[in-house]
């Protein structure tokens, strides 16, 4: 078998465990839960997404707990058992989320654009998309950085689709 196969099969697994977690006392099941992603190196692929469940706090919307759980980062049993890991740096907040029946729209702190390469821009953007269209049900998804709809982030100019489904 060749590597990138055996790298591929790895993670699929890794993906099916991490929604077995779903069944395990004390971590209930879907019912009020988000998907938030996280990076997980891999030899062959780069970065490669993991999704994990969160449930949704009280009082708060999906989006809100989805966004904050993904600026804290995977818990330390998430780093060290599934070795997850995030590109968000520290200090990202969300700062409001514009929620109706036609789009979505996230503004979420500058500091999501500090530090890191074009990879990292990458991959941080991919775990911030994938987090928000997992609850988008259809509808556009908009991101604003302190207020302002930005086409590009970072030092390489990282293009920022509009909305971010697209």
């Amino acid at each position: 078998m060749s590597k990138k196969f055996i790298a591929i099969l790895s993670v699929l697994l890794l993906v099916s465990a991490c929604s077995a977690l779903d069944s395990l006392p004390g971590l209930g099941g879907r019912n009020n839960k988000v998907k938030v992603y996280f990076t997980k190196a891999n030899d062959e692929l780069g970065a490669v997404l993991i999704s994990v469940d969160r449930k949704v706090e009280k009082d708060s919307s999906p989006y809100e707990t989805a966004l904050r759980e993904l600026f804290k980062g995977p818990t330390a049993e998430e780093r060290q058992r599934l070795e997850l890991n995030t590109e968000i740096p520290d200090g990202t907040r969300l700062i409001k989320i514009k929620e109706d029946k036609e789009r979505v729209e996230i503004n979420i702190s500058s500091q999501f654009m500090v530090g890191g390469g074009a990879e990292t821009m990458q991959a941080r953007f991919r775990q911030l998309r994938e987090t928000a269209l997992s609850l988008a049900k259809g509808r556009p998804v908009y991101l604003l950085i302190d207020g302002q709809q930005l086409d590009a982030i970072g030092g390489e100019g990282l293009e920022i689709p509009h909305p971010l489904n697209d």
